[in-house]
């Protein structure tokens, strides 16, 4: 894969982990680089700590796939810092028609997702089950204003961080139901150093923790967790719902409804180009 096509990813990645109710994660899935991104990651353990006191740095880079990370993490953290003030604006004047477009985005992914998962057996089914309830009860969580610390903005780091790496479950929206969303905006938005730095340190720790049992359900159990992530992609699209109140499903005017519809048809035009390109690019190869 070219750099800038990774580079571009990461942008997409740093982009969605900034609204709540979309994750990064989804992204990686959508633009075919999540497995190796869980891959990349959970290749950070001791046979990588052997490498690099023994000097084999060289070793230690291709063992993570180093260059693959680099560029991914470079587009992600340009994104978060640049587009950040975009996306809140977006959240703000626009809300509608930008949570449509998720919704495209998000649907379209569950169909493509759901057609590459051959044969479909039972347990794939209660997979799917599984992560379709999960995510409904997670929606269903409200928005708490504790005392942020720097205890709390390091848990918050590391429970958020598992959520980004999952598609369809929003590090953002879990943050948000913490009450340490606003906060940790603030902090990039500032460049709030303290406050980022302790973020980053729960991210982490939690984000080496987890990735770790993803790899090895990618290795064991692929179709089942495919199913269970097109069961949380499916639940995640209630959070999506452009025109919620309190937390609730609620239907729009008719006169109000034509440009997020547009949005989300975009989304999902999107998806499916991408995915056809995609299975284009696997076959001329």
């Amino acid at each position: 894969m070219k750099p800038a096509g990774l580079f571009i990813r990461g942008l997409a990645m740093g982009a969605a982990d900034v609204v709540p109710g979309v994750s990064g994660g989804t992204v990686a899935l959508i633009t075919g680089i999540y497995e190796r991104l869980i891959r990349s990651l959970s290749a950070f353990n001791l046979s990588l700590l052997q490498m690099i006191l023994k000097g084999r740095f060289s070793d230690g880079w291709h063992h993570v796939d180093g260059k693959f990370l680099l560029v991914l993490f470079a587009g992600i953290g340009t994104s978060l810092f640049s587009l950040a003030k975009i996306i809140t604006a977006a959240l703000e004047h626009h809300p509608h028609e930008l949570y449509g477009f998720f919704m495209g985005l998000i649907l379209a992914s569950s169909f493509v997702l759901a057609r590459d998962i051959q044969p479909w057996r039972p347990v794939c089914w209660a997979a799917l089950a599984a992560g379709l309830v999960l995510m409904l009860l997670v929606s269903e969580l409200r928005p708490a204003s504790p005392e942020v610390g720097p205890l709390m903005l390091f848990g918050a780091g590391a429970i958020a961080i598992c959520a980004m790496i999952l598609p369809g479950i929003s590090g953002s929206f879990l943050l948000l139901v913490m009450g340490v969303y606003p906060v940790v905006l603030e902090a990039v938005e500032s460049l709030d150093l303290a406050t980022l730095v302790i973020f980053a340190l729960g991210c982490g720790v939690g984000l080496l923790s987890f990735v770790r049992l993803l790899s090895w359900l990618l290795t064991h159990y692929r179709l089942s967790l495919m199913a269970f992530l097109v069961g949380v992609l499916l639940g995640s699209l209630k959070v999506l719902w452009p025109w919620q109140v309190e937390g609730q499903a609620n239907f729009p005017p008719l006169t109000d409804t034509s440009l997020p519809a547009l949005c989300f048809a975009g989304g999902l035009v999107l998806v499916l180009a991408l995915a056809r390109l995609g299975n284009r690019q696997l076959q001329a190869a």
